[in-house]
């Protein structure tokens, strides 16, 4: 062989790799410009620091669909601190009052307030914020499907000594009034909410959530049991933006 012929395979052999290089490239540009800004492709963090949350119909909410500001509620049953954030633990509100006389609870002063009149629409996702609180959760995404999240949701606070007890939240469950007892026992032992946790929970990571309670006010993150008049601040500034 000579050592033209030598010389050609190897320009080829090069711009062969090269056009490998070049494809990579442009493959990659094209990911990265396509998912700026989000983590998972479906959380997005704008360049105002707001974050978009997909919500979908199978997401607990409350509220007027077409509200000016929604709020979604990152949350864990077996939190504390979203049990006094909650409203419904009268052991947890009293305990967050002791610290501060002027504190009031975000969640159940929100829907007074703002979801009752149409003004905000409520959401509520899971992110482990203690021990997990799985039993109490996948009840309360199961009692979803019938309309029942949000009187499970008060339910589930105000016991949650009892959270991660499956049976002893099937009992809460069936004092609801309206509830299929075997419509629930259905949807629980089919495990279709299993993989939930997982889903929701990247998707808390992908938000920025560092902690339990998370609240989002049109994107805007408030973390803790902080007291209801700094989500209020934030709820009327959207409201008149």
């Amino acid at each position: 062989m000579s050592d033209d012929t030598i010389m050609l395979k190897k320009n080829a052999l090069w711009k062969y790799l090269l056009v490998i290089l070049a494809a990579f490239v442009i493959v990659f540009a094209f990911v990265y410009f396509s998912n700026k800004g989000s983590t998972t492709g479906d959380v997005i963090t704008g360049e105002d620091g707001r974050v978009e949350i997909p919500i979908t119909e199978q997401d607990a909410q409350i509220g007027n669909p077409d509200a000016k500001v929604t709020i979604v509620e990152f949350t864990d049953f077996s939190c504390p601190f979203c049990a006094a954030a909650s409203g419904d633990n009268e052991e947890m509100v009293a305990y967050m009052k002791q610290r501060s006389s002027s504190w009031e609870p975000i969640v159940t002063n929100v829907m007074k307030d703002y979801v009752e009149t149409g003004e905000v629409r409520f959401v509520s996702k899971y992110s482990a914020g203690h021990s997990g609180g799985h039993p109490a959760q996948l009840v309360a995404w199961c009692l979803n499907e019938q309309g029942l999240y949000w009187e499970f949701y008060q339910l589930a606070y105000a016991n949650q000594a009892d959270v991660e007890d499956l049976d002893k939240m099937k009992e809460l469950a069936s004092g609801i009034d309206g509830v299929d007892m075997a419509k629930l026992e259905e949807c629980l032992s089919s495990g279709k909410y299993d993989s939930r946790f997982e889903q929701e929970q990247n998707q808390a990571s992908a938000a920025g959530v560092q902690g339990t309670p998370a609240f989002f006010v049109n994107g805007r993150l408030v973390e803790g049991a902080v007291p209801y008049s700094q989500v209020k601040q934030m709820i009327e500034e959207e409201l008149k933006a």
